[in-house]
């Protein structure tokens, strides 16, 4: 006679039996958990006077020497220095608008249903378009130097540009350092690991104030698109090993089923080879991604006032210098933020293309 053997899941726990067994398992841990809740209230409450209740809210430097707390009188009062940098304050819609543009088509560019030409298609036009906007000359639009770019859209613009261009440079990288031609492969791991091994902030000096000195004058390029090709360059470099990791990955028996099928190398590599390499890089890549909006604050160092430079500039008013924290608070806070949603969305995508 045959018997079925039934596995059951045990019960889930209740809320204070599992909170009892994270933090209250024995003695010792309890009173270490009591000791850190204790200052966590502590730590709470007084980031609750310094930041609320005590807060001075309106833009008087006299009132915030007066105030026990947080002088969020130098936000209103440089938020628009600080978010679109020194552009004409006749034409700021043009920041705003280009980067909401740039933000629509990103998004899109995100969704599965646009993955692929169509997405790649939607960000070349967002970027366009934010150039346009910003740069003018076009469609009536008065034009405007990019050395009075900065703020939030220059660090936008800067960030989607360098993972734009240098994704695609790190793929053809990383499949160049594992080609079977000795003379690519040592020029690929030549670049990579040649960029890898200097500091950015070397190759923004140099492409901000070397590279106008060696060129011909008919050759030297505007200020912005410089440094835009450094942080792309400095980008592709540490793509190109995270995608040469996910080409590791790949078991070797789908190349080979890939050309016992009849495929030729390329459709192997763009149809079997790559999604599967790309796919099991995708926390990586987040983490690139969020590397690369973080590594736009070091162009301030060029004088290229991203929204970090802009904060120091704005920070430069002798009368709101005392009250730096507060804007340092706020523009970290731009950055958490779009940390967290690359995080978030590099989250989703694994969840979506994970292994059954």
């Amino acid at each position: 006679m045959n018997t079925t053997l039934a596995l059951t899941s045990a019960p889930p726990l209740p809320r204070w039996s599992r909170f009892k067994q994270v933090f209250l398992p024995d003695p010792a841990s309890a009173v270490v958990s009591a000791l850190l809740g204790v200052a966590l209230l502590a730590a709470l409450g007084w980031l609750l006077r310094w930041a609320v209740l005590d807060a001075e809210w309106r833009p008087d430097a006299a009132a915030c020497q007066r105030a026990a707390g947080a002088c969020w009188g130098v936000v209103a009062d440089k938020h628009r220095l600080v978010l679109l940098g020194r552009f004409p304050s006749s034409e700021l819609w043009r920041p705003v608008l280009a980067s909401v543009l740039l933000l629509l088509s990103l998004g899109c560019a995100a969704h599965p249903r646009f993955f692929g030409r169509r997405g790649l298609l939607l960000l070349v036009a967002g970027v366009a378009g934010f150039g346009a906007l910003m740069a003018g000359g076009v469609a009536g639009l008065a034009p405007v130097s990019t050395e009075l770019w900065g703020g939030l859209p220059l660090t936008l613009f800067l960030s989607v540009s360098a993972c734009l261009v240098g994704m695609p440079l790190g793929i053809v990288l990383a499949l160049g350092r594992r080609s079977p031609l000795p003379v690519l492969r040592a020029l690929c791991t030549g670049y990579i690991e040649g960029v890898r091994g200097v500091p950015l902030i070397t190759l923004l000096f140099f492409g901000a104030f070397v590279l106008p000195l060696v060129l011909p004058p008919q050759w030297r390029m505007d200020m912005m698109l410089r440094i835009g090709i450094c942080l792309t360059m400095f980008s592709a470099a540490y793509l190109a090993e995270v995608v040469r990791g996910g080409l590791q990955a790949v078991p070797r028996g789908q190349y080979e089923a890939a050309h016992a099928l009849g495929l030729t190398r390329w459709q192997a590599l763009s149809r079997v080879v790559l999604p599967q390499a790309l796919r099991v890089t995708i926390a990586p890549t987040a983490n690139n991604f969020i590397g690369a909006v973080k590594d736009t604050s070091l162009v301030a160092v060029v004088n290229v006032y991203d929204l970090t430079g802009a904060l120091k500039l704005a920070m430069s008013d002798p009368v709101w210098r005392p009250y730096f924290v507060e804007m340092y608070v706020v523009v970290g806070g731009v950055y958490l933020l779009i940390g967290l949603g690359i995080a978030r969305y590099g989250r989703t995508l694994e969840r979506t293309y994970r292994l059954a």
